[in-house]
């Protein structure tokens, strides 16, 4: 830069100067908040994530693929309604159990001993997922798809009718195109017998009921049943205040 007036340089270079410094202070400030907030978010968040980690499936597998249909009608399995027999058929997949049938039916099933798992004491959740493999999902107004869990505490009953935005429907479950999500809160007394200790699931009923599906024929693959922990509200509020406190100072910047 050349300059006619020395006095005028030096004001300009001295104005330069203190902005580059100024800029490379507010660069330094965001970068250290930007770390407390990431060192923060994974404190607080670590729970959450382990969390999610410590899902455990029911049969010991990601999938219920691991259901034999050759033995979902024999003792101590056993198959009821429409399910026990033609037009009924159970097809293994690597994602699950699809089912294809006509009507209500139901299966009960005895998970194997060397596929039974110990439960986290923090379990409180049940998660069912299942895949509808209809084209026409929309013909599913209305089905029931509740599942019963049997543990040290006995058999309880989860999850219940839906359909796919229908305002009625079980306030645990999702319709996320033609995959259904059904996410319940376990019974007192299941959270009871499992943070005693020792606890699992030993069997489990699936059921489906075409109350709402005309004509009431239906094809699903049972994807997944897994039991998991809930991350406490708490640690879920302060990531997002974090969120918002690092966004907010962004844009003061």
């Amino acid at each position: 830069m050349f300059c006619y007036v020395t006095t005028s340089c030096d004001y300009r270079e001295k104005v330069i100067a203190a902005r580059v410094i100024a800029n490379h202070r507010k660069t330094t400030l965001m970068k250290h908040y930007t770390k407390w907030f990431v060192t923060a978010l994974a404190v607080v968040s670590g729970p959450a994530i382990v969390n999610t980690a410590q899902a455990q499936a029911v049969t010991g597998t990601p999938y219920l693929s691991n259901m034999d249909p050759s033995t979902l009608n024999t003792p101590p399995n056993a198959l009821y309604a429409s399910w026990a027999g033609p037009p009924t058929t159970f097809t293994s997949h690597p994602t699950g159990l699809e089912v294809s049938s006509v009507t209500y039916g139901s299966l009960y099933y005895v998970v194997p001993a060397g596929q039974v798992q110990t439960l986290d004491p923090a379990d409180t959740v049940a998660t069912l997922t299942f895949t509808v493999n209809d084209f026409d999902v929309a013909k599913y107004g209305w089905i029931g798809t509740p599942f019963i869990l049997h543990d040290n505490s006995g058999a309880a009953t989860l999850g219940g009718y839906s359909g796919p935005g229908n305002p009625g429907s079980d306030p645990g479950t999702t319709w996320n195109g033609n995959v259904v999500t059904e996410r319940e809160t376990l019974t007192a007394a299941e959270i009871a017998a499992i943070q005693l200790g020792n606890d699992a699931i030993y069997g489990f009923n699936l059921q489906v009921d075409p109350a709402g599906v005309s004509p009431p024929t239906y094809d699903i693959t049972f994807n997944s049943l897994v039991l998991s922990p809930v991350p406490e509200p708490a640690s879920l509020a302060l990531v997002g205040l974090g969120a918002v406190g690092l966004l907010a100072f962004r844009r003061r910047k």
